[in-house]
């Protein structure tokens, strides 16, 4: 039963929203969906929130977050792996501010935070900030973004805490309510939930300890503990698990389902996956026109037609917002029953789908476009590799006459879209990908460089056409819209990403994309060609959802949005409902502007979270794969690129693996080295010198896995840190100058 603290907690989170507007108090009951004799209990929790400050009565009769002080700014506190901090303010047009770590109180990465700017040299000394970088000391934590910690259980003779296994976690969490057998247990790897959503200046972060997950160091608990320290899960709600079963057993594949749909059974359509992929929502069909045109369909799986809006499914999936790819397991944002049994395109089966049905012209420009509920059967599901492999020799063991002419039109359209694609402006260069290789118990064994093949492009200018179709159909109905947005390089980035290049010894001035593309083409093949390429992406904003549409300035599109993926991504599966609403004429959009809007803020959060837990995940593994190269006394070299320089070195990113590392400047020789103004060189009196992009061989000094970090020293030089061992049993780095690593202030202070 609900009582008025839970119900506080609900309501500071709801006007902690950057999108909540002050709403009276009735109305504020229905947004919460409370019953008529809850309103007491609604009373008591504004009055319990207005003593704690984090809320207010307000003109009219309404209520909302206490107004902030003149100066001061509220938005996202984000700690990076180099350690230093940040403010990102709600108010998109106000840039990032630095926070010194010193100044952020009991802020947690993640948290809605209040701040104050303050003058920058603080963090300029520490961190290497640019001259002209804002900066902030945190006033008040409004919200905390963390529920769960998962970390080494330690113990004073006073008090029991949790050392935060998350390096991006800086603050130790005492216990209140240490384990009775806490002695037995000091050492162990625990979960702990955090007992203050809204904590007081000058109190310490406190949490009530849940498991006992025993060794840190078993490679079995890697993944689990990740997933419990961010709050994942990869099993569902009963009530979601019960919906998903009544839906399998219900109407799918029944007459009754297939009514009002186009029938496409006897096309020759096809699945094209990565091998190891786990469902398949998109399918794809080719039929040559006269004249040299085509007509391409893509074929969609019709989540929508199984999940209803408002359901246990649909509320979860929101919740999720997507899935989440890690490096040995899959989050799904839908119970497996669906994304693997019913919604997935099987072959040889009847599936209920939503098609996009295109014409181009010889050149492969689009020429008209209709969209349609359907229902499919696909005849094969290849793979990447399969496909690639026919483009390559000619041959395509089990294919069909009709699946290689297919695989052929398909071939030969996407190369004139993408051609043309590229034309107009889309952005031409990635980085390759790594993919970690595991042995049957989850330890790291090897890792493989992946970059994309021909096949890969063929399926994603197929569904960047349909998408794009999509978008534009929905901004022409003039109805509310998710849509896909990348904003341009902000004046800061641009200049930046010219100072950069400059250092690199490129003379351009990058302004628009195809400046862009021209130095990208310009490396290609060269040694440079990665550091070249990482430049011009770290200096570029991160694309995200919008309840409006502006342009994709990656892919160079004036409309976009994202529809092809509805299994795995809960703004795909609302642009279906959107869709499907359109096409059969209903007066009423099927989401307001202002749910649209809040949406689009939840999915852009939940992508960054996935995106951030997906790499932590690959580079939990690979410290572990460093740190046991390092205890059998594997220590390079290992070819690196520096990939930038701060006070305390340089960072190197190794090639094979793209793990990054430190090279102190005390492991470099020649005296004390100074960073050039610019943050692009460092020197010293004696002569040595480094630069941004310089090759430079290294080898393993220490890798700690506990704070995901790694230090290199030059091979043939004097090993750095004397003072430090390698601890057998733990494959960690000690400091013999404190008992205590773990509360060692150095030791929570990354470098990476």
């Amino acid at each position: 039963m609900t009582n008025a603290s839970d119900l506080a907690r609900r309501v500071a989170a709801l006007f902690s929203s950057p999108k909540y507007h002050p709403l009276p108090e009735r109305d504020l009951a229905k947004t919460l969906r409370l019953e008529a004799g809850q309103r007491g209990l609604l009373r008591a929790a504004l009055r319990e929130l207005e003593a704690q400050g984090l809320a207010a009565p307000l003109r009219g009769g309404r209520w909302g977050a206490p107004p902030a002080p003149a100066g001061q700014i509220t938005g996202l506190f984000r700690v990076r792996l180099n350690g230093s901090a940040w403010l990102f303010p709600d108010d998109p047009q106000v840039a990032p501010l630095s926070i010194d770590p010193e100044a952020a109180g009991v802020a947690m990465n993640g948290d809605r935070i209040q701040a104050v700017p303050v003058r920058p040299e603080a963090s300029r000394r520490m961190f290497g900030a640019r001259p002209d970088t804002r900066a902030a000391r945190v006033v008040r934590v409004i919200e905390r973004k963390r529920q769960w910690v998962v970390g080494i259980l330690q113990a004073t003779p006073h008090y029991a805490y949790v050392v935060p296994r998350d390096p991006l976690l800086r603050t130790n969490i005492k216990l209140t309510d240490p384990p009775k057998t806490l002695a037995a247990r000091v050492g162990h790897l625990v979960v702990a939930k955090i007992t203050e959503d809204h904590p007081a200046e000058g109190r310490p972060v406190t949490a009530s300890f849940a498991q006992d997950l025993g060794d840190p160091d078993a490679v079995e608990n890697d993944i689990p503990a990740l997933l419990l320290d961010r709050g994942f899960s990869e099993t569902f709600p009963e009530p979601v698990q019960k919906a998903a079963r009544r839906v399998q057993a219900g109407q799918a594949g029944q007459p009754a389902a297939l009514r009002g749909r186009v029938d496409l059974r006897a096309k020759t359509i096809l699945t094209i996956d990565p091998a190891s992929a786990h469902d398949y929502d998109d399918a794809v069909s080719i039929e040559p026109l006269p004249n040299g045109r085509w007509r391409l369909g893509v074929h969609i799986a019709d989540v929508a037609a199984y999940v209803e809006p408002g359901s246990d499914i649909d509320r979860e999936a929101l919740r999720r917002g997507n899935s989440t790819y890690l490096v040995d397991r899959v989050i799904r944002m839908l119970p497996e029953d669906l994304t693997v049994r019913i919604c997935s395109l099987q072959p040889g089966e009847d599936h209920l789908t939503h098609t996009v049905d295109m014409v181009f012209d010889p050149q492969g420009e689009l020429e008209t476009a209709t969209t349609y509920r359907s229902v499919i059967r696909s005849k094969a599901c290849l793979s990447y590799d399969q496909v690639q492999a026919f483009f390559d020799t000619g041959r395509l063991a089990g294919g069909t006459d009709d699946i290689r002419e297919s695989l052929r039109a398909l071939r030969k359209l996407a190369k004139k879209i993408r051609t043309l694609r590229f034309r107009n402006g889309a952005l031409d260069f990635a980085l390759p990908e790594v993919h970690c290789d595991l042995d049957a118990q989850g330890n790291p064994i090897g890792f493989t460089k992946r970059a994309s093949t021909e096949a890969y492009n063929l399926i994603e200018e197929c569904m960047l056409a349909a998408n794009r179709v999509v978008a534009r159909k929905i901004f022409a109905a003039r109805l509310p819209g998710i849509f896909r947005v990348h904003d341009g390089p902000s004046e800061e980035q641009w200049t930046r990403m010219a100072e950069e290049l400059r250092a690199l010894g490129h003379s351009d001035t990058p302004g628009y994309a195809h400046d862009l593309n021209r130095i990208a083409r310009a490396v290609l093949g060269r040694p440079d060609q990665y550091i070249t390429t990482l430049t011009l992406l770290r200096n570029m904003k991160r694309a995200v959802y919008a309840n409006e549409c502006r342009p994709h300035f990656g892919l160079g599109f004036k409309h976009y949005a994202h529809f092809t993926s509805p299994i795995r991504r809960y703004p795909d599966l609302v642009l279906h409902r959107i869709l499907i609403g359109l096409e059969e004429g209903r007066k009423h959009p099927a989401c307001s502007a202002a749910e649209i809007a809040k949406l689009a803020v939840h999915c852009s959060e939940t992508e960054r979270e996935s995106a951030e837990l997906e790499i932590q995940s690959i580079l939990t593994k690979r410290i572990r794969y460093y740190a046991a190269r390092l205890e059998a006394g594997e220590t390079g070299p290992f070819q690196g690129t520096i990939i930038s320089l701060n006070p305390k070195g340089l960072i190197v990113e190794l090639q094979d693996t793209l793990q990054q590392g430190l090279l102190p400047y005390s492991a470099l020789g020649h005296g004390r080295y100074a960073v050039s103004d610019d943050g692009f060189r460092a020197a010293s009196r004696q002569g040595g010198a480094y630069r941004l992009g310089q090759p430079v061989e290294v080898a393993l000094a220490t890798v700690d896995e506990r704070l995901k970090r790694i230090d290199f020293f030059l091979p043939g030089a004097l090993r750095p840190g004397r003072h430090k061992h390698i601890d057998k049993q733990r494959g960690k780095v000690r400091n013999k100058r404190s008992k205590h690593p773990e509360r060692s202030g150095a030791s929570r202070r990354p470098t990476k």
